[in-house]
């Protein structure tokens, strides 16, 4: 429980940072399933490169897809500027998350493109290498010592596209 405690504060630090980069939003979550399979795609190339052997899995996308509602609820309230709401949406993503993921170890890691910025390959690589000091202790905190296994989903908001990887040994 204190994990995920950590991990839900972690993972506000992070929407509360990113959100200072975009503005509101109010449209609704659609998955774009074109950007997922370009992003899965992307993500087991850039895995190669790391040296990881990454791997998509159907499991950790539905749990991603459980959660990623949620998840842009809480980056739509933080960028409106509602505490409040955004404290409700990241424990309803938690809830979401913890019952999805049953025992299994696996990390949310949250993926910010501002509609500023072109969605491309090299723009979310990049993306993600910024963050990688961060998404090391995401992984950490879930006990994902070893990644190997991913599930992506993808949403594009007003200012914004939301990509939530599901990350597993």
């Amino acid at each position: 429980m204190k994990k995920m405690k950590r991990l839900v504060a972690v993972l506000l630090a992070g929407i509360m940072a990113l959100a200072m980069l975009t503005a509101c939003g109010g449209t609704p979550v659609t998955r774009d399933e074109a950007l997922e399979k370009s992003v899965a795609e992307w993500a087991v190339e850039w895995g190669k490169s790391a040296k990881l052997e990454l791997t998509e899995d159907a499991d950790l996308t539905a749990i991603s897809a459980k959660c990623l509602p949620s998840m842009a609820k809480a980056y739509n309230a933080t960028l409106a500027k509602d505490n409040d709401a955004a404290a409700d949406a990241a424990a309803e993503m938690s809830k979401i998350f913890v019952a999805a993921k049953k025992d299994k170890k696996v990390a949310p890691v949250d993926v910010i493109i501002p509609n500023t910025m072109e969605f491309t390959k090299e723009n979310v690589i990049n993306v993600v290498q910024k963050g990688m000091g961060n998404i090391q202790t995401i992984l950490n905190k879930a006990g994902v010592k070893n990644p190997a296994k991913f599930g992506v989903t993808v949403t594009k908001q007003k200012d914004y596209t939301l990509i939530l990887f599901m990350v597993s040994e």
